[in-house]
Formats: C-alpha cells, sequence, structure tokens
C-alpha cells in the first residue's frame, strides 16, 4: 500500500486526509492518507523515504514550508518563485519540492467562480505572507496590469516584493510587465481595482476589526479571501454590503490538493471531483 501524508505543528485542524482519502477511494488506489505532527529533525528522513519508494509523498504546512528545503534535490519553477514548499514527490530518482497554492489559487478563481483575468487587471492584495507568495508569483505570470500589496509590517511587503524583483525595492516598481505599487495597512482599493484578494490572517478571529472599506468598488469587482473558516469572513461581509461578488478559500483549497494529487499520481482531476469534495467538508 502506498502511503501519503501531510506534516506540520500543529496539524489537527487539517482537512487534507479528508480530501486526498475520498479521491485515492474513487480511483481505486491503494493507498492511505494521514497527517503527521512533526518535527524539524523528522524532515530528512520523510525526504528519504520518497527517495527510497517507502512513501509515495507528502504535503508540508506551517512551519516546515521553508525548512524542507534544503533537504529536496531540486525545487520546480513554484516553488522556486513562490520560496516554500507545500508538496514533495519524486520524479525518477529525484525528490522534488513544489507549491500548488499559485495554481490552486488561479483555478479556482477561473473554473470554479466564473472570474476572468484579462491583461488590463488591477489587483488589491492584502498581506505579504506565505500564501502571499505564491499568489503574487501567479498573478505576474498572468501578465496583470497593476498589483497594489498592502502588509501590516510594510517590511514584509518590501521583502516579498524585492524578491521578484530581484533588487531592493524602495518605491513603486516593475516587475515583468506589472507594476507593483505598495500601500499603506488600511489603505482602501479604488474603483480601478478589479479583484481584491486576501492572503492575510484578517478575519480568521472575531475580534478581528476590519480595516478596509470597500466603498469606491465598482460592483464588478470580485473580492477573494483565501481565508475557509469562518465560511463568512469579515472582508466577505464587507464585500456583499458594497454589493460585491466574493468568495472564501474553499476553492482554493481543494484545487491546491488537487495539483498535489496529480504531482503524485499523474491524474488530472474533474470539476466534478472538486465539487465532491467541497460538499464532502461541508460548503
Amino acid at each position: 500500500m502506498d502511503k501519503l501524508f501531510v506534516i506540520g505543528n500543529p496539524i489537527k485542524h487539517s482537512k487534507s486526509p479528508r480530501i486526498h482519502n475520498y479521491w485515492l477511494k474513487k480511483y481505486n488506489l491503494n493507498c492511505e492518507y494521514t497527517k503527521l505532527e512533526a518535527r524539524e529533525e523528522h524532515l530528512k528522513k520523510f525526504v528519504e523515504e520518497v527517495r527510497n519508494g517507502t512513501i509515495r509523498g507528502f504535503n508540508v504546512t506551517i512551519p516546515f514550508k521553508q525548512k524542507i528545503v534544503q533537504y529536496l534535490d531540486e525545487l520546480d519553477s513554484s516553488a522556486q518563485n513562490s520560496s516554500a514548499v507545500n508538496t514533495v514527490y519524486k520524479k525518477g530518482k529525484k525528490v522534488i519540492g513544489a507549491n500548488t497554492d499559485g495554481k490552486g489559487f488561479f483555478d479556482s478563481l477561473t473554473q470554479d467562480l466564473n472570474f476572468k483575468f484579462t491583461p488590463r487587471l488591477c489587483v488589491f492584495l492584502i498581506g505579504a505572507g506565505g500564501a502571499a507568495y505564491g499568489v503574487f508569483s501567479e498573478l505576474l505570470k498572468k501578465n496583470v496590469s497593476i498589483i497594489e500589496i498592502t502588509n501590516r509590517t510594510e517590511s514584509n511587503t518590501r521583502e516579498l516584493v524585492s524578491h521578484f524583483a530581484k533588487t531592493q525595492i524602495i518605491s513603486d516598481v516593475k516587475v515583468k510587465d506589472t507594476k507593483v505599487i505598495i500601500r499603506p495597512w488600511g489603505f482602501a482599493p479604488s474603483s480601478s481595482i478589479g479583484l481584491v484578494v486576501n492572503t492575510s490572517s484578517l478575519g480568521m478571529k472575531k475580534t478581528d476589526k476590519l480595516k478596509f472599506h470597500f466603498s469606491c468598488l465598482t460592483r464588478q469587482a470580485f473580492v477573494y479571501d483565501i481565508i475557509y473558516s469562518p465560511r463568512e469572513t469579515a472582508i466577505m461581509k464587507e464585500a456583499l454590503i458594497q454589493g460585491n461578488g466574493c468568495s472564501n478559500g474553499i476553492y482554493m483549497l481543494v484545487r491546491q490538493a488537487a495539483e498535489s494529487f496529480r504531482k503524485w499520481y499523474n491524474i488530472e482531476l474533474s470539476k466534478d471531483d472538486i465539487n465532491e469534495v467541497v460538499k464532502l467538508l461541508g460548503y
């Protein structure tokens, strides 16, 4: 029997086993996916077990997404761009690290939420932590016109932008074909914004106070909060008050899992596969 798992600390909250075990059963794959609370000293051993075939692969979550890198043979472009690994798999004789967050973000928007990316799209990005790297990388790939980015700690924002610009950032900068503008925390997105994305933890706690208002957005703008619990976040509530379309991050969660599944089994999951798992999770 194949073995797959997700490692992290803490890990009890993870929905990954429910997601992957559903698909493993549906496709009659002789494999079990479990969650494992790990310590840093375990990481090298896990990679070696993938190398020798004892396990097929694993997912990585906080706090090991960067720490796992030193033990891998190679990073694919998604992991290089995002500076983090959430999926480990074997290709040939090499153990590879990938990050499926960016693809999960894009696929969920375009395939599940009917959002269309255009070259003139302006995006307002909230947060500059681990998840923001994958999202930012994907937005650059799609050559959006402008990314306005804000974070509670501005130095972290500059670090993120510098990572992609390959230089220290003092003010606005052009990265590839995209103009990147750093905004102060609490800055309200303007009417030019077509997509708002929250990658921060803002809204996960009931006591969180929203620092943004969306009154300047046009009705066509879409607000996407990658938080999936609570189902209706503070940012979504503000969007609904203003009459904007919005979603939580459940489809991104499932889509990034689907990309991990493809890395391990080379199976392209269908829209039905995605929707069945979203329903299984109670959304």
